[in-house]
This record gives C-alpha cells, sequence and structure tokens, in this order.
C-alpha cells in the first residue's frame, strides 16, 4: 500500500505541476519523449528479469499452455467489461459523451493514433524479446541471478515512478482530464469495477476448462500483473502448481498489457 500512495502522490503532483506551466506546453512537449523512452526501458527491464528468472524460462513448457490461457481470458474479458461499460455510459473512447464536437472528430484522431500506436507496441515488443535474450544468456555470466533479481527490483520501481511522473506530467499539460470527467460523470468509476468483474469471471471460466479448481482459477486470476506478491501468496497457501501458473500469468499479463496497450486504447 505504501507503493500505492507513493505512486499516486507522484503522478498527481507532476500533473498539477505540469497545469500550472500549460501555457508553455509547445515548448515542454519533450516530456511526451521521456514517457515513450521510460516505457521502452521498464519493458527492457522487465525482460532482463523474466530471461534471468529460471523459474519464468525453465516453466514455458510445462504450465505455458495454462498460463497463455488465463492470460488471454482475462485481458479479453477485462477489455470487454471496459467496452461495456462505455457503450453503456454513451461515451466514446476519449470518455467524452458521444455526438459532441469533440467525438465527432475523433476518428480522423484515432487514425493518427493506430499508426503510433502500432510503431510503439512493435518496439515494446522488440524492447522485451531482447532484454529476455540478454537475460537469459549474458546476466547469468556476469552476475548472480539472484542479486539480479533483487537490483533489477530497485530499478523497477524507479522506472515506475520515472513514467507515471511523465504520465502526470503529459495529462496536466493536455488538461483534457476535467472534460472526460464532465463528460463521462460519476459513472466512470464503473470502468475499473467492470474490468475487476470480467477479471474475476475469466476465472471462472479458467476453472471450468482446466484441472484448477475454482477457488485456485479465482485466486490465479485476481492477481491484476502483480507478480511479485500474487504467487506466494497462492503457494503459501499450498497450491504449488496454481502458484507457478500464476506466476507466470502474471508476468505475461503485465508485459502483454503494456505491449497491446496502443491497440487496446485504439481499437475498444
Amino acid at each position: 500500500m505504501a507503493m500505492l500512495a507513493l505512486y499516486w502522490s507522484i503522478m498527481i503532483a507532476c500533473y498539477f505541476i505540469a497545469s500550472k506551466l500549460r501555457r508553455y506546453a509547445d515548448k515542454l512537449g519533450f516530456a511526451n519523449v521521456l514517457l515513450s523512452i521510460s516505457v521502452y526501458a521498464l519493458v527492457f527491464v522487465m525482460g532482463l528479469r523474466m530471461g534471468a528468472n529460471r523459474e519464468v524460462t525453465g516453466s514455458l513448457g510445462s504450465i505455458g499452455v495454462q498460463a497463455l490461457l488465463i492470460t488471454a481470458l482475462t485481458m479479453g474479458c477485462s477489455m470487454l467489461g471496459a467496452f461495456a461499460v462505455r457503450r453503456a455510459l454513451r461515451i466514446d473512447r476519449y470518455a467524452l459523451p458521444c455526438g459532441t464536437e469533440n467525438s465527432a472528430a475523433a476518428p480522423a484522431a484515432a487514425a493518427r493514433a493506430d499508426a503510433s500506436g502500432y510503431k510503439t507496441s512493435l518496439i515494446i515488443f522488440a524492447m522485451v524479446a531482447v532484454g529476455m535474450l540478454l537475460g537469459y544468456f549474458v546476466i547469468p555470466r556476469i552476475l548472480d541471478p539472484d542479486v539480479f533479481q533483487t537490483m533489477s527490483a530497485s530499478w523497477l520501481v524507479v522506472g515506475l515512478c520515472l513514467l507515471l511522473a511523465f504520465v502526470g506530467f503529459s495529462m496536466g499539460l493536455e488538461g483534457k482530464l476535467k472534460a472526460m470527467l464532465r463528460g463521462a460523470g460519476l459513472g466512470i468509476v464503473l470502468v475499473p469495477l467492470a474490468m475487476v468483474f470480467g477479471s474475476l469471471l475469466a476465472g471462472v471460466i479458467y476453472a471450468a476448462v482446466s484441472p484448477m479448481t475454482l477457488r485456485e482459477g479465482l485466486a490465479i486470476s485476481a492477481g491484476f500483473g502483480w507478480y511479485t506478491m500474487a504467487p506466494s501468496v497462492i503457494s503459501g497457501a499450498g497450491h504449488a502448481v496454481a502458484g507457478a501458473v500464476a506466476f507466470l500469468h502474471n508476468v505475461l499479463r503485465e508485459t502483454l498489457g503494456i505491449i497491446l496497450l496502443p491497440f487496446a486504447a485504439a481499437k475498444f
């Protein structure tokens, strides 16, 4: 909870700082470049950690199919939940009421965003792949894997702080947040709730078509990408196989979430 408070505090503080500098937005366009760089660096470190972790690479064959299945289900159901709420609230992908002037201009903006999004996804995928290869073949030769995991965990925290700082700063410069909240109203809180519900529903479906029990399926799907905590909780409760699936699933869910985010934002 302390880390969540830190992340939110950084993003909110940077948002308010940038909102005071909005008249200089043209001169601060480099913030978006720094945002992209921080994303690339973050996923590269994640790739390094995955490649250097023998638990991940060694389990790709035995539990990889189960992890891929639950990952596809949770991500798909989460996106469908968000999409359904957006349709029910009659807001566009920018959280503005459908039919407004800004909403009518959305297709042209979306077309430009699609090309940029695909390019970003390809770069992110390449960074993850290169990171995994270096993590698997190079890191064990120069560092003890356990030492590297400890070191890189700190890098991830720093990377997330920088990423959220640039996100908050960019949002503050754009100044669209108030318009989005006015357009969607308080109903916007239904979006994350629908995504949580969709994820848990995916756990129920997964339990029905896999060897896992309903309890294990729900526990795995409730990790929400937190691969450092969910597996340890599940394994500590005596579910060793489910804990292994949860670890690989949450690694995949977090990584694929970042890779597919531009595409999902453009299409859904």
